[in-house]
Parts: structure tokens; sequence; C-alpha cells
């Protein structure tokens, strides 16, 4: 008769199994993350390559949030990376990257991987000085992060950095040092803005310290921001590009593959004629309402879990639960995102093991190794890591060491109806008119995430549109794209029904305007001829003249030519701050937004009369200016509350009349008639990733 296995064998088997599985994991995480991030450039680390790179080139970056100004950029740099985009990053998030600048683009990300791996080894000695884990298992914890790790380093993501703040935050809070802990958690809310919210854990705990720590340190390190990268590029952050952020509505907002509670609230009750045209119920008030009571839910369930205990095991606790709540609250996590988990189920797992709960411990891991395992492609496991991450989060909340009392458990009711009606009022506002253009769009190539710059040509729509490879000139009707048979990437266009020729922009280390005839558009043996060295060109309704920008050391001027004559500067001697738009009327008089892109306004340049005046009489922050056919309105969009609106204002007249006016933006208009106006819209997408519209004015 055989003897049952010993403990000590049992246990020794259970130490080789982990150790094989250990070996496995991080081979994986070699082979599969940091050799080919190794070798290859990849996204994200070029956003952020790129903004330090131009920053230490001391080009104004107030225009970084917007696309085809970064894509521009990008080719200038000769970046080889397909598409670049730096929304909705903090301008700071770069700020790690100045030091490695002066490198080539490979060579610096490969830097970036050395440092990241010392940051992770870092954070890991962090976790073995505050538990008692042993070496074996956090390695074993760390290495279950398997698809975070590695589109963290494959991509040259930032959220080691974020995971080695909120670490030594921890680190910093366990020791007694609030207020230091405060300051780690500003910082990585300047990369990111997430870690900032551990404002709320503070504010709960009335650890007035920590709460110090976190408000000095976010104006400190705002401050740093705003000395290195500008004012101009915070104010657009703020005002234009994080309320959408929140909203979830940046890249993909109905794509289930965020795993985020947006995207699928988004997906259920909320129609967009492209990206979502069979919501299962179109309705953007229980949109409103189920948003509203997933965030109240998440946000109240932990406060109503804590109590006003400060030792260790609470502490513990809190650091270990607020992570995951962290990630179900954001409106986009991606898969790196979740490397943070790393600190919660380290911690919460040793504090398990503490109290004897091995089971709940085993749980956490099992749950967290589901989280973050890679997925299939496609189907119900899109879910799989939100509704994981929703169970480690309700594990945790069930094991809490203490919860609320009587007293402050009345408050918080209080003010958890008061949060819920405060979201649900928002989301109705922000809401309201979000699909008054969908009856006006054009349909448009379905492959591609955006399009811009539409122009009216002499066989229909063209526009510049963005797909996998860059961007390229396209009809928008049939999808057929421009050919050019001239290298560059197509980043603007220009055209009218009376003109003779279509412009367009290509891109590579400079940017070079070049000119096809109308009816070779489409044609495969179209022989582009080469106009000047400009970019974003601009022609009258009648095609006879050309307007255009020239970019140097970040100043941009004016350029004016008649009939394919010679290309003549107009704006020699003027110090606007820079040059973002410009059209041309039929008698060559220009019309130009200027300054930067968070206060732009209008100026007019008489050809005749060769004056400058500026545009007073149009208030606001103002751009895209597009002059109709007769040259007797100006078509423009204009800022109100962080949105871009349409505007045709009547010169005789001075009557303005509005043609949007939802949360989102509409940009780039172009006159297609003397009644029509063409123009890019966000409404229902993503920040700037627009589809085409068309408005009839009336009378």
């Amino acid at each position: 008769m055989k003897e049952a296995p010993s403990n000590e064998t049992l246990k020794q088997l259970l130490a080789t199994s982990e150790w094989i599985l250990l070996l496995a994991l991080f081979g994986f995480f070699f082979t599969r993350a940091v050799v080919p991030g190794w070798r290859v450039l990849n996204t994200d680390f070029p956003n952020y390559y790129l903004t330090a790179l131009l920053r230490s080139q001391h080009e104004p970056l107030d225009s970084v949030y917007a696309w085809t100004w970064f894509q521009r950029q990008k080719d200038h740099n000769a970046i080889s990376q397909p598409l670049v985009g730096f929304v909705p990053n903090p301008p700071l998030s770069a700020a790690p990257m100045l030091a490695l600048s002066s490198l080539a683009s490979v060579p610096a990300k490969r830097v970036w991987i050395v440092v990241n791996l010392a940051f992770l080894v870092v954070t890991l000695l962090i976790f073995h000085n505050l538990t008692e884990l042993g070496w074996r298992r956090i390695l074993l914890i760390a290495g279950l992060c398997i698809l975070p790790l590695q589109t963290n380093f494959l991509l040259g993501q930032y959220y080691m950095v974020i995971l080695l703040l909120i670490s030594l935050a921890y680190f910093a809070a366990c020791r007694g040092h609030r207020v230091t802990a405060g300051i780690l958690l500003a910082l990585g809310a300047w990369f990111k803005v997430f870690p900032g919210l551990f404002l709320i854990l503070f504010l709960r705990k009335r650890d007035w310290r920590g709460v110090a720590g976190l408000l000095v340190g976010c104006l400190a390190f705002g401050a740093a921001s705003v000395l290195i990268f500008g004012l101009d590029a915070h104010r657009v952050l703020f005002f234009e590009v994080l309320p959408r952020a929140f909203r979830g509505e940046m890249a993909g907002p109905y794509d289930l593959q965020w795993s985020s509670f947006s995207s699928l609230w988004h997906r259920l009750f909320l129609f967009e004629p492209e990206l979502n045209p069979h919501p299962v119920l179109n309705s953007p008030v229980i949109y409103a309402m189920v948003q509203a009571s997933t965030a109240t839910i998440l946000l109240f369930a932990f406060l109503f879990s804590t109590s006003e205990n400060t030792d260790d095991k609470a502490t513990a606790w809190e650091w270990a639960a607020f992570i995951p709540f962290l990630l179900l609250l954001s409106s986009m996590p991606s898969s790196y995102h979740y490397v943070v988990l790393i600190l919660a189920v380290i911690v919460g797992t040793d504090r398990m093991i503490r109290a004897g709960r091995w089971r709940t411990a085993l749980l956490l891991v099992f749950l967290y190794a589901v989280a973050c395992l890679p997925r299939p492609t496609g189907g119900p496991f899109f879910l799989r890591r939100l509704l994981a991450t929703l169970a480690l989060y309700v594990v945790l909340l069930w094991n809490a060491p203490a919860v609320a009392d009587r007293r402050t458990r009345k408050r918080l009711w209080g003010m958890a109806a008061a949060v819920f009606a405060l979201i649900v009022a928002l989301n109705v506002r922000t809401l309201n008119k979000r699909d008054e253009d969908f009856s006006r769009r054009i349909p448009q190539n379905k492959q591609a995430y955006a399009s811009f710059n539409p122009v009216v040509t002499s066989r229909g729509v063209a526009a510049i549109e963005m797909v996998d490879e860059g961007y390229r000139g396209i009809m928008v009707r049939d999808g057929q794209a421009i050919s050019t048979r001239a290298p560059g990437e197509m980043l603007s266009i220009a055209a009218s029904a009376a003109s003779p020729f279509i412009y367009f922009e290509l891109a590579d280390q400079g940017s070079h305007i070049f000119r096809i005839p109308s009816g070779q558009i489409g044609r495969a043996d179209a022989d582009p001829q080469f106009v000047a060295e400009g970019q974003q060109p601009a022609i009258s309704y009648d095609g006879h003249w050309l307007a255009f920008l020239r970019e140097h050391r970040g100043r941009s001027t004016i350029w004016l030519s008649h009939d394919g004559g010679d290309s003549v500067e107009i704006t020699a001697g003027q110090n606007w701050g820079g040059v973002l738009e410009v059209t041309v009327t039929t008698g060559g008089d220009i019309v130009a937004a200027v300054g930067d892109a968070a206060s732009p306004h209008l100026v007019e340049l008489s050809r005749t009369s060769g004056r400058f005046t500026a545009l007073q009489n149009i208030e606001g922050a103002v751009r895209f200016p597009a002059m109709s056919p007769d040259s007797t309105r100006l078509a423009f969009s204009r800022r109100e509350f962080g949105s871009w609106h349409l505007f045709v204002r009547n010169f005789a007249t001075g009557v303005e009349t509005r043609l949007t006016g939802g949360a989102c933006n509409a940009t780039k208009p172009a006159w297609e008639d003397f009644r029509t106006v063409l123009y890019a819209t966000d409404c229902g997408r993503g920040y700037d990733l627009n589809a085409i519209a068309r408005s009839v004015l009336s009378g």
C-alpha cells in the first residue's frame, strides 16, 4: 500500500510547478514583448517621442492634439510609423522623452525598454519589502500579467511608470509619509489622469496631508508642464480634449475591445450611422441613466466599504480595491492599463493570506489571470476582461476589513443621490443634438478611421481619409483613391466645381503642393505637376487664385499665386504667432485664421490695398474660414463650451447663421455651391475622427 505524499513533498511539487510556470511566463514576456519591441518602433512610443522631439526643436505645440498636424510633423521628422496621434495624453507625459529626443526613434525606444525593465524591478522590490509573499510568488503574480506587460513593452507605453509611481505612493503611505504619497500620485496624474482620482480615497479617509500633497503636487507639476510645453496646449487639453475623453468619445467609442462600461453602454444605447447603426435600443436618456448608475454604484460601493480606520490592514485593502475601481471607471482602458493590477493583486493576495483566507487569495489571482491573459479576437470574449475585473472588485469589496458606520452611511446615501443626478444632467446636456447632423452624412469608406478636409470637385466630393497605411485623398462617393504617382502622404486638398485643377499637399520630410487636372482624378496614369513647397492649399472658387502656407521654425507664412504664376509671400513683417488656415476670394483677397489653436481669430488681407484688418466683428475663438463662391458669405467654426460649431456670416448684413450646436466638433467647411456647405463632423464619434456632412442653407 502506497503512502500518501507528505506535506513537504506537496510543497516541493507546488514550488516546482510554480517555477516552471514562472519560467514559461517570463519566456513568453521576453520573446513576445521585449524582443519584438526592441526591433520595431510601433505605436504608441512615437506619440510621446515625437512630442518631445518637437519641443526640443522649439516648435509650438498648441496644435499637438490635431491629428493631421501631428501626422505632418511625423512625416517631416521621418518617423517610420504609419499613424500617430497624441490625443488624449497630457503634455507632461512626453517629458521623460526629452532626454531621448537626441537619439533616433528606434534607439530611443530601446533605451525606454531598458528603463521600463528597471522600473519593473524597482516596483517588485517595493512589493517584496511590503509583503510576505516571497520572491517566487511576487514574480509569478507579475508574470501572470501577460497581455498588459506584453503590450506595454511592445508599444512603448507609460504604464510601468504609472505602476512605479503608485507603488512608491503606497510605500510612502504605509510608512506614514502621506504628503509624499500625494505628490507621487500627482506626478502620475500629469502622465495619465487616473492616479489623480486617489483624491477620492484621501477625502474619504480625511487624510488631509495626502489631499494637500496631491493638490500641491498637481499645481507644481502643472506649472512645470506649462513652462516646458506651453500654456496653449494645456488650454486645448482641458477645454476640448479631456471632456470628450471622460465621456468615452475618443477612438472607437462603440468598440467592445476597450472592455469598459462606457463602450458597452455606447454600443447598446447610442446610434451612429456608420460606427453603430444597430444598437439594441437607441435611447440617449437610457444611456444617460445607465451610465450614471454605473459610475455611482462603482464609486459608492467602495466608499460604503471603507471606514475611518488607518491601520496597515485597512490601508492595504483600500489601495488594492481602489485600482480595479479606477479601471472599471475608465472610459477606454486598453490592455496596457491593466499593468497597474499587479499592485492590487499582490497587495490584496498578501492581505488575504495573512488573514488566513487562502481560497479568497487564489480567487483573486484566478480572476486577475483571466483579466490579463490574451483573449480571442471576437465574440463575447470582448467582455471577459471587464467582467473579470468587476468580479475582482466585488471579491475585494466583499472582504473589506471594515465598513462605514451608520452616520457616515446616511451622508453617503445623500451624496450618492446628488452624484447620480449630476451625472445624469451632464450626460443629457452633452447628448443633446448629438444626432443633429446624422441625416446630413455622406456615406464613406467603412475601412477609414476618419475623413478630413472635404472639398467639391468636378466629379463630386473628395476628402482626406485616415486608414491603416496613413492618410490619402479619396472620392467620397465611390471610395476611389486619388492617385498621385508622386512620393509622400496626402494630408490636405483644395478644389472647387469650377476649378480645372485639384491641388493637394504631399508630405515627407517636407510638404509639397502638386496639382492634377480635375478630369484625371482617380486615373492611375494621372501625372501630378509640382506647384510649390508648402502646405494646406486653398483656391478661389473659380480656380484662378491659389493660397498656401509655408512653415519655418514654427512660424507660418501665407503665399499667393495667380493662374499658375510665381508664388509671392504676402505676410512679410506680420507677427501673428501662427497662421492656421486660409481661404481666398475670387478677387484674390485672403481671410486667415491666425494666432494659436487655443485662441485663434480671423484677419483679412485686401489684395488691392495690401492692408491687413482683424475681423473683430466675428467674436470668440474662430478658425477654419471658407469663402462662398460669390465671396459674399464666410463659413467658419467658433468654439463654444469646448466644442467647435459651424456658422455662416453674411458680410453685407452682418447676420450669422448657426448650422450646428451639439457638444461635438464641426470643422473644415467648404462650399459645394452657393447654398450648400460641406464640413467635417465628429458628433457621435471619437474626438476629431470625423465623418463628412453637408448642410443646405435656407433662403
